[in-house]
């Protein structure tokens, strides 16, 4: 199977008719793929379009901060995929959609991977007040506010240790959100009191990035296409081919440049 990375969805997929039809594809998704979000008949509609729309697709999601955890939908199961030699969660009437755990280490097309999901809602505030609720009474099929979103103090001490006893270099690490160092905050919302963010995941992924050793980071979440920094790249609409990506890092340690096209964040050079 040929892979490909994307970033944020929300639901709409028109770049994956970009891809091959002749072939077997797996895409992964990095956060917020828009498939269990609100919880009712539109995402049920949302998956079988999919489905019927991109049969030779199978799509791998990394957890965003918009949607809900796999396990907390009664429909889900769990299954040893043998084409990401990992554990993920599926719905057996939508087989091509697949959720990765929301912590662990694959073996995706021969590269070692570490995926880890989860993310901070800067909007949450704004989502539960316009509905009426609190923290306390959130309803998410109303506010589309997950209450854990983020991964747990108790997630988090596993996965460190997870890592910490992997003892091989990753290829590539996927992530919703990114370590503190690589975050654009060029591109933070304005009006948001950042003094009121909550970045414990990206405190935490900033301790992952020097416990383990890995060659390429990939995340999503602040929807913008672009390389952050050497290794070290942003998806959002791009969507790319595995090997591609890569090719360019491999040869980038070589000669120190980039494809004209590739956009890179101003902190690349810094």
């Amino acid at each position: 199977m040929k892979f490909f990375i994307t970033g944020d969805c929300h639901g709409e997929f028109t770049r994956f008719n970009t891809l091959p039809t002749d072939e077997e594809i797996g895409v992964i998704v990095l956060g917020d793929a828009g498939f269990n979000f609100y919880l009712n008949k539109t995402d049920e509609k949302k998956k079988k379009e999919f489905c019927a729309n991109h049969p030779n697709i199978t799509v791998y999601c990394v957890r965003g901060n918009h949607e809900a955890r796999p396990q907390d939908l009664e429909t889900m199961a769990t299954k040893f995929d043998a084409t990401v030699h990992g554990v993920v969660y599926m719905e057996p009437q939508y087989p091509n959609i697949r959720y990765f755990l929301d912590y662990g280490f694959y073996d995706i097309s021969g590269y070692n991977c570490l995926v880890i999901g989860g993310a901070y809602s800067v909007d949450k505030n704004w989502r539960l007040i316009r509905n009426g609720m609190t923290e306390e009474t959130n309803n998410p099929k109303k506010t589309g506010w997950f209450a854990n979103e983020q991964l747990t103090k108790e997630e988090m001490k596993d996965c460190y240790e997870l890592a910490r006893n992997f003892n091989r270099k990753v290829d590539f690490v996927f992530t919703h959100t990114c370590p503190t160092k690589f975050q654009p905050t060029d591109m933070f919302l304005h009006g948001i009191d950042q003094s009121k963010v909550d970045n414990s995941m990206e405190e935490f992924l900033e301790i992952i990035s020097y416990q383990i050793g890995w060659e390429t980071w990939c995340f999503g979440h602040y929807h913008a296409d672009r390389v952050e920094r050497p290794h070290v790249e942003q998806y959002y609409r791009d969507i790319e081919e595995l090997d591609e990506l890569h090719d360019r890092w491999e040869k980038y340690d070589e000669t120190h440049e980039l494809p004209w096209h590739i956009v890179k964040g101003p902190m690349f050079d810094a």
